[in-house]
């Protein structure tokens, strides 16, 4: 095939050009994404039910919810937090779950559960989690002149009918997820001297209201042979029409405006949303599932340009964008192209001592690139962070499988063969090992494809792009580069011979030939290198710390706070802003208190005592300073408060829940369906003794309790009581005032005073129209409760963090032993540790399985049973040697260092494949083994050390440079380094010494 190729360049030309043009017209069209489309086996159920608590909600309604929705099909484990007011209920679904039938059986579920539900709660919402429902970034918009109740509340309907509206029109924007925005509601405040002296009680005016609201419907009246449709029009459109209502009191009318002041106020805020000290409204931006990320942001910041042009009063930040990791790792794979092209230029040219060599690599890998995006459309792939990292693997093996063939068919020219005939044989050579390399780099990642849930779902992705960038490189160096070769070294270019200059590379042949028979005469120094690498990869396994993503020194944090106080959104913002007006080092502060109003929230919700605040800086060394301070000064100003530092969420948090504690105890009571009590709180304690690193948060609460025979005996009715209290504190909702676009509510409530004055200046009528005190009805008693109840599928539980010592195992055991001894309380546990332990099983079976078919594959190539174990024990050894680098600049073992490691192995392994490979046709040949090992080694001496040579120069740099880019390559660039400089020595030397050993035998 090679010779026929040779023989026709303009048709390789004409083909590689139409690939090319492919690939280029696919590049523009391939969707690009943060992660793969993939299902997350999650739904959400939220419901809200306002002025119950959350025991009471619990009770009432999450519990029976649960009970229906444990017989969802394939459920894998359901949780549920209930706080007061408001419940999430999260279902876990096995991997592989068809989430469409799931939501519509979540869904038929709900619905009949609202039989049994009360019946003025709202239907609750169910979500279907997916990868697109994170928000690529969030829009604050504020305004930029001075704040007012009623401006904002101009600004809160402009935002949701026009800017929504508009954001909303992109085509790659699927919702613009609103939240911090506030609505208007009609408050009644009765004149109270007014109405005493009238004798009106409160109801009245609500019932009055309530019939000038009625809705009637139409009527059909019959007139003749004429039939008209009459319809009772309804006079309540405004504020005005609420002022003008009439009452009859003993024959005289008063209107509502003589009796009471009615005010179009903001509604009562549960949750705010501040940006730089001013509020805002926030808007979460969601992708469609094909969009192309760079183009939705593009034509958002086209977008918010024409707003700030046609809405100057208005300011608009975008915050926590998290298209950062996609570019990221877009300039990681041009970085590895750029550099590692470079360097490999560089390096075959004072190798080969031309400058036709190094021009055919500089084709070679954008060809080999531009194919692989075209394979990428073809198979549906998008590029995204998985998928590039897969390719940022291929880019090292396609400079590797470059630099293997023209040097084979350069050693072939040099030998004496002509062109044509090096070009040909030089390239039919190591067409075997090329593809045996191939097949070994992706037998590592096919296993990885049956590790159970999105692990593996995410490792497709990774796969198929490292197969996709190898066997595109595979094509190009069998097929274009000796028709390029043949071509380029029939040409004489002018400028060549500017460029030649004497490089003498016979003594690094001399130096491999002397250390040969240095290493050959004393091996015990070889097997100690090799015996001490395998040590070293066992060792720092077990005592390395392991993490999902490098520790990334950031310029921005979020402080996540929970005040433990029963205080209102105001105070609690009012606290934040105490505390970040102070630090002039802040850049942008971005603040969401209490509760928030986006549809997709997931896990989103807060109390009203809680907040979170991303912090924004300059620098990586201000945000240190920052959290240092805010600790100091929230500790000596609200001791009680509980609060933490959490690095901004990237899209790996959200799809994996990184923020699991390591380990978590989940205590159940024996005896009950409900959690253990707060008065058996104590007791949990003990039995936890000090392994616990939380406590169990509880608020203080004011239960009113109505004295039933004082009730009885005061003639007072039930129902007017209850609504006199609702009305001084501000809940006595009346109504809904129906306008054009919305519905307004009307509530009736007294002026605001303090919680005792209110409770001693109250009176309510009883039915012989006298006023009673209401503080001799009611008994107010402060009782302290859970501010949420967590239950999974075995019940409700407390969930206790546990502080994990080395030994999580002998941690666990002590606790069960703890409470084996109770018998009020039962424990499980949950958590990462957990997690991990199952998926390191897997792991293991799946290393075996990638090792038995990189062995499989290699006994095929080499038709023997023991070469392929020589390659097999080289991987440990370089293991060792990147773990070491690792450790040695204080790394952990994360997701970026293990990708190194792969890269590491499937260059060193491809490496030695073709050394035992040249080995082996050396001895056909007639060679001894020890003149073929010897002969063997000097003619892949070159490659061997072009490879290491362009793999670690190109790597350097990240070990010196500042940056988030850098911090999250340099864990990949020290395994892969490390890996390659003991790898070197283990390809020169060691493979060599196990051969002729094995071979004698």
């Amino acid at each position: 095939m090679v010779k026929f190729l040779t023989h026709r360049p303009v048709a390789v030309f004409m083909a590689t050009f139409a690939f090319l043009l492919l690939g280029i017209v696919a590049s523009t069209r391939i969707p690009t994404a943060l992660m793969p489309d993939i299902a997350i086996p999650e739904i959400t159920v939220q419901l809200s039910y306002t002025n119950n608590t959350a025991r009471e909600l619990e009770t009432n309604v999450v519990r029976p919810l649960r009970n229906q929705l444990l017989q969802v099909a394939n459920l894998k484990d359901i949780e549920t937090e209930t706080r007061d007011g408001f419940a999430t209920l999260k279902l876990v679904f096995d991997y592989g779950t068809n989430t469409d039938y799931a939501f519509i059986e979540t869904n038929e579920k709900v619905d009949a559960s609202l039989n049994y539900l009360p019946k003025d709660l709202d239907r609750p919402k169910v979500i279907k989690a997916s990868v697109t429902d994170i928000p690529v970034l969030n829009l604050a918009i504020s305004l930029k002149n001075e704040y007012s109740d009623n401006r904002f509340l101009e600004l809160s309907e402009f935002s949701e009918t026009v800017i929504k509206k508009r954001i909303e029109q992109l085509p790659d924007i699927a919702l613009a997820d609103m939240s911090g925005q506030t609505a208007s509601e009609i408050i009644i405040t009765p004149n109270t001297n007014k109405l005493q002296s009238l004798n009106i009680s409160a109801d009245q005016l609500i019932n009055t209201i309530k019939q000038n609201n009625f809705e009637f419907g139409n009527m059909v009246v019959q007139n003749g042979i004429y039939q008209y449709n009459f319809k009772f029009s309804n006079p309540l459109r405004s504020k005005k029409d609420i002022e003008n209502i009439y009452l009859n009191i003993n024959k005289k009318l008063f209107q509502i405006k003589n009796l009471a002041m009615v005010t179009v106020v903001p509604e009562k805020e549960r949750g705010l949303v501040f940006i730089n000290g001013k509020r805002a409204i926030a808007l979460a931006m969601i992708k469609q599932a094909d969009a192309r990320v760079y183009e939705l942001k593009e034509a958002l910041e086209t977008l918010t340009t024409a707003f700030k042009k046609d809405y100057p009063n208005l300011e608009f930040t975008t915050t926590q964008d998290q298209t950062k990791l996609l570019k990221l790792s877009i300039d990681n794979l041009k970085s590895s192209l750029w550099i590692g092209s470079l360097l490999a230029i560089v390096i075959m040219f004072f190798f080969l001592k031309d400058i036709k060599s190094p021009l055919i690599i500089s084709i070679s890998i954008p060809v080999s690139l531009i194919i692989s995006l075209l394979l990428m459309y073809l198979f549906g792939l998008s590029i995204n962070i998985i998928s590039l990292s897969g390719l940022i693997l291929g880019v090292g093996m396609m400079i590797d499988n470059a630099i293997i063939v023209i040097d084979n068919i350069t050693q072939k020219l040099e030998s004496g063969h002509n062109l044509a005939n090096a070009c040909i044989e030089g390239t039919n050579e190591i067409i075997t090992p090329l593809i045996s390399s191939v097949l070994t780099t992706c037998s590592v990642f096919l296993p990885l494809l049956f590790l159970s849930g999105i692990t593996g779902a995410l490792f497709y992705d990774q796969a198929l792009a490292v197969s996709i960038g190898l066997f595109a490189s595979l094509i190009v160096s069998i097929v274009l580069i000796p028709v390029i070769y043949k071509q380029l070294k029939n040409r004489d270019f002018k400028f060549e011979k500017w460029l030649r200059f004497n490089t003498k590379t016979q003594h690094i042949e001399d130096w491999y030939e002397k250390g040969y028979d240095y290493f050959f005469s004393k091996k015990w120094i070889v097997y100690t290198v090799a015996m001490a690498g395998i040590v070293m990869a066992i060792f720092f396994f077990k005592t390395m710390d392991y993490s999902q993503l490098p520790e990334i020194n950031q310029n921005e944090t979020i402080l996540v706070i929970d005040w433990n106080e029963n205080i209102n959104v105001k105070e609690n913002q009012n606290r934040i802003q105490q505390f970040l007006k102070d630090i002039p080092e802040i850049e942008l502060d971005f603040s969401q208190t209490g509760e928030q109003q986006y549809l997709l929230q997931r896990d989103n919700t807060k109390s009203l005592s809680e907040a979170s605040i991303y912090i924004k800086t300059k620098t990586v060394n201000e945000i240190n300073s920052i959290k240092s301070k805010l600790s100091t000064n929230i500790k000596k100003v609200y001791p009680s408060s509980s609060f933490k530092f959490e690095a901004p969420k990237t899209i790996f948090e959200y799809i994996f829940g990184t923020d699991k504690s390591k380990l978590t105890a989940q205590v159940f009571s024996k005896s009950s369906l409900e959690v253990p009590t707060e008065d058996n709180l104590n007791t949990v304690n003990n039995l936890l003794s000090d392994k616990s690193s939380n406590e169990i948060p509880l608020k203080q609460t004011a239960s009113i309790q109505i004295i039933q025979e004082n009730v009885l005996l005061y003639n007072v009715d039930y129902n007017s009581l209850v609504n006199e209290l609702k009305t001084a504190f501000n809940e006595n909702f009346i109504d809904n005032l129906k306008t054009a676009q919305r519905f307004i509510p009307i509530k009736l409530n007294y002026e605001s005073e303090e919680f005792d004055n209110i409770i001693n200046s109250l009176f309510v009528k009883n039915t012989n129209e006298v006023n009673i005190p209401v503080k001799n009805l009611i008994k107010v008693n402060n009782i302290e409760q859970y501010k949420s109840i967590k239950a999974n599928r075995n019940g409700e539980y407390l969930g206790y963090k546990i502080n994990v010592s080395d030994n999580i195992e002998s941690d666990i055991n002590r606790i069960q032993n703890q409470f084996k001894s109770s018998k009020d309380f039962n424990v499980r546990f949950s958590g990462s540790w957990l997690e991990l332990k199952a998926l390191n099983s897997q792991l293991i079976i799946v290393v075996i399985v990638a090792l038995l078919l990189l062995y499989f594959i290699m006994a095929a190539q080499f038709e023997s049973l023991w070469q392929p174990l020589i390659i097999l024990l080289e991987i440990p050894i370089d293991i060792g040697g990147a773990l070491l680098l690792l450790w040695l600049f204080g790394g952990t073992i994360n997701v970026m260092a293990a990708i190194g490691i792969v890269v590491m192995s499937g260059v060193i392994i491809n490496d030695s494949i073709l050394k035992i490979h040249t080995i082996n046709m050396l001895r056909k040949k007639g060679l001894s083994v020890n003149e073929a090992i010897k002969k063997g080694g000097k003619l892949r001496l070159k490659p061997i050390l072009m490879t290491s040579l362009t793999t670690i120069l190109a790597l350097t740099p990240f070990l010196f440079i500042d940056g988030l880019g850098a911090e999250l390559q340099k864990p990949l660039a020290l395994t892969v380094i490390g890996g390659m400089l003991i790898g070197t020595f283990i390809s020169l030397y060691f493979i060599p010494l196990v051969y002729a050993a094995l071979s004698k035998k």
